[in-house]
């Protein structure tokens, strides 16, 4: 991701209300036969119970300590978890083969939080030009399939978690016959994160009235507003009192 300072994310607790909130995922592992993605859904592993009873999992191994600078001399762009993290989620067959997830190599997950096109007009001043502001976090570590009963209990978490604000929410135990039966066709896995990226760019290297103008354009421009990002915004620069 881009390696402007004034961007990074290093606050766990951000990153964790990112995914509760934006648990839509892309999964990217290095096999043998090149890259491979797929789209998954993501929980935070502490949030559900899986009948195991390894509701977080092991802790991930420990991380080797980072240098301070790359092989191409940039500074480390990496933060290493202070507590043990770690996702859950679930494939469908046979994609778990085509990501090679018991090799016991590093995977990455993609977190992608809200996201937008900012243009120049909004700042107020010339010349400028558009860019795109967006949350995002690179999650990587370490992939362990689940046995059909922990599967089931994630897939079962990740309906509750959608289903929630429905009038009428549909449950697993409400087509439990259903449900068992095309179970085996996906597999569950968590992800135990052993470092990660995280970039928030939202104008931080703007003055903070531009800033302000451009959170108003994205609560209410009719071809780009985007509402959940200038949200995003709005609580960055609450955040910040000494943003000038």
């Amino acid at each position: 991701m881009i390696h402007t300072t004034d961007y990074v994310l290093t606050d766990e607790g951000r990153v964790r209300d990112l995914v509760r909130r934006h648990g839509w995922a892309t999964l990217v592992s290095v096999t043998d036969d090149g890259p491979v993605a797929s789209h998954v859904p993501v929980l935070l592993a502490e949030d559900v119970a899986l009948p195991s009873g390894a509701a977080g999992g092991p802790p991930a191994p420990a991380a080797a300590p980072r240098p301070a600078r790359d092989a191409h001399g940039l500074p480390d762009r990496f933060t290493v978890p202070s507590a043990p993290l770690a996702l859950l989620s679930h494939l469908g067959r046979p994609d778990e083969v085509l990501h090679q997830a018991a090799a016991g190599r590093e995977h990455l997950l993609i977190v992608e939080g809200p996201y937008g096109y900012v243009s120049p007009g909004w700042y107020g001043y010339a010349p400028a030009v558009p860019t795109w502001n967006y949350v995002a976090l690179h999650l990587y570590g370490t992939l362990e399939l689940l046995d059909p009963e922990d599967s089931y209990a994630v897939m079962g978490a990740t309906v509750d978690r959608y289903e929630a604000p429905m009038p009428e929410p549909v449950r697993m135990p409400d087509v439990e016959g259903y449900a068992r039966r095309i179970a085996p066709g996906a597999v569950g896995f968590r992800l135990s994160v052993t470092r990660w990226q995280g970039k928030a760019k939202l104008s931080q290297d703007k003055p903070r009235a531009v800033a302000e103008r451009v959170v108003e354009h994205l609560g209410t421009d009719p071809r780009y507003a985007e509402p959940a990002l200038a949200a995003e915004m709005r609580a960055e620069l609450d955040r910040r009192p000494d943003w000038t």
